[in-house]
């Protein structure tokens, strides 16, 4: 499958963001897709997108290993901005799913020292709050 499919699937994921199995199922597809092209800033947001999905659903097994990934790609080919997402969004998983408090409080630093540095003041808000929403009080 060439890029341009991959991308077509993920634009058709989007559109059916109301059926979760739809997008999940096109998700999956895009990922396996952008795995054979090697395509690792597509991966990136397919394996985002899914994490997203299991959260809606409720379903919270795997979802840090799917942040885990995104944010090893994201690393790898220097995308900043998934970078920052991806790490608001694991502390804000860590905290509020794993009780992993200095855990979540350490990656929203990183997301926000990220942002502010190399210039995403959108992501900045987001982050803040976040952060903000993580209780210090009976650290794990």
């Amino acid at each position: 499958m060439e890029l341009n499919a991959a991308m077509a699937l993920h634009k058709e994921a989007e559109r059916l963001c109301r059926d979760l199995d739809g997008a999940m199922a096109l998700h999956k597809e895009e990922e396996s897709s952008c795995r054979e092209l090697g395509h690792k800033d597509g991966l990136s947001v397919s394996l985002g997108n899914q994490a997203l999905i299991l959260i809606d659903r409720g379903k919270l097994d795997g979802t840090v290993a799917l942040f885990k990934e995104q944010e090893r790609l994201c690393r790898e080919f220097g995308n900043l901005n998934g970078l920052s997402i991806s790490l608001a969004n694991q502390a804000l998983l860590l905290s509020e799913a794993h009780g992993r408090r200095r855990e979540a409080r350490r990656l929203a630093d990183e997301a926000l020292a990220i942002a502010t540095r190399h210039g995403y003041p959108q992501l900045v808000p987001r982050i803040l709050s976040i952060r903000d929403s993580i209780p210090m009080n009976a650290e794990r």
